[in-house]
């Protein structure tokens, strides 16, 4: 069994590098180009809330960095428009699921019906045989008896930009017309390339920001765009004894620890002697649960915070194809955030979509709505003798 890194160019092959404007999608054209494949760049347009304000990934300033990479760089620069797609695939997905007093993960939809659905159908479609993005994270193809070509998706070399968290939606189709050039460099050696080549990207600003959103803070998009959701309503303790009051259901999220009002003094905490210094401190209370039906805020104190066993839906598994039972695979990690720690677990398949999660420990903050994404150890890929295969994920419904 022979496994290598998917970057090598066989013949004059095309790669499309979706170009943000970015210094890692700008410098992964530039080692394509140096590789000598047939590049072209492609700055996706996409859906901004008003006339007047900018989606992040698509502003002019990233629009002229992207292009002055694309001269720089002596290849040819396109624009695609995929404003109304993205508004209904990410940005109608994320109100509807916040609405629903879920947690949505708006990055992880955008990988896989934009980047990794439009965008890469498109380019298919132009003659191009791959399409090539700045992600940290990398493929690796396995060839079995000679025959069986298989994709493996690997965390990044850089574990601390590792992204391979977002893109578990990917599929064996998709990841052999998949490029991740910077995966297998850390970012300050990717930052010290485009200074080095005098790439316009080089200085550009990271964002850690969802792209659509004008502010920082989601919470103020909520209140504009789904304003019949944003309804005060009762905060709860675990016996369903009211405690305070909170400011509608979307504006909250599963571990969250403050943006509610909590009576200074509760029966319970004066009944269990929950207060702290002297009785005059209140111990921290973290939102465990939504009652949408009486639009009611649940919160516990830390233990009643924790989880053990939730279960995953809407479940791809990136290696398709795999002979071994997934619940009956060994060393399996979980994470629940971008991110996140893996998170040793037990996993039972309750159908072909669906999946039964016992960790090892109990967890704080796992939430509806969000990505659980699972890793196993992949030996050599030709990197590093060890490290972490995304086996697939799903959606947290619990």
């Amino acid at each position: 069994m022979g496994i290598i890194i998917k970057m090598k160019k066989t013949s004059q092959q095309k790669v499309a590098v979706a170009m943000s404007g970015g210094v890692d999608s700008g410098v992964a054209a530039a080692l394509l180009v140096k590789q000598g494949y047939e590049v072209g760049g492609f700055h996706m347009h996409l859906w901004s809330e008003t006339q007047n304000s900018e989606n992040k990934c698509c502003d002019v300033k990233g629009l002229k960095a992207a292009k002055k990479t694309a001269w720089k760089l002596g290849i040819p620069f396109y624009v695609v428009n995929f404003a109304r797609i993205f508004k209904k695939k990410v940005v109608d997905y994320f109100l509807e699921e916040y609405g629903a007093g879920r947690t949505p993960n708006p990055c992880v939809m955008c990988n896989k019906y934009i980047k990794f659905g439009e965008l890469l159908e498109y380019v298919r479609s132009l003659g191009f045989d791959y399409l090539a993005t700045g992600h940290y994270a990398r493929v690796c193809e396995r060839t079995q008896n000679s025959k069986l070509k298989t994709y493996h998706l690997l965390q990044a070399v850089d574990k601390s930009k590792d992204q391979s968290y977002f893109l578990y939606n990917l599929t064996q189709r998709q990841l052999a017309h998949i490029l991740f050039p910077v995966g297998g460099y850390t970012k300050a050696q990717v930052r010290k390339m485009a200074k080095k080549l005098g790439l316009a990207v080089a200085e550009r600003p990271e964002s850690q920001e969802i792209c659509f959103l004008p502010e920082s803070d989601y919470r103020p998009f909520l209140c504009r765009q789904i304003p019949q959701k944003i309804i005060p309503g009762e905060v709860v303790d675990t016996s369903g004894r009211v405690i305070g009051r909170h400011f509608g259901l979307p504006l909250y999220t599963i571990g969250q620890r403050h943006g509610f009002e909590i009576a200074s003094k509760t029966p319970r905490m004066v009944s269990e002697g929950l207060l702290r210094g002297g009785g005059n401190v209140i111990p921290p209370y973290y939102v465990i649960a939504k009652d949408t039906k009486k639009n009611r805020l649940i919160v516990g104190f830390g233990k009643e915070a924790e989880k053990r066993e939730f279960e995953v839906d809407q479940v791809n598994l990136v290696d398709q194809w795999t002979s071994e039972p997934v619940d009956q695979l060994g060393g399996i990690r979980v994470r629940i955030r971008h991110q996140g720690e893996l998170l040793n677990c037990q996993i039972d398949k309750l159908s072909n979509y669906q999946i039964k999660v016992t960790l090892e420990e109990p967890e704080k903050g796992i939430a509806p709505g969000q990505a659980a994404v699972f890793y196993r150890p992949i030996a050599n890929c030709g990197v590093r003798i060890a490290d972490f295969e995304v086996l697939g994920g799903g959606i947290i419904t619990n």
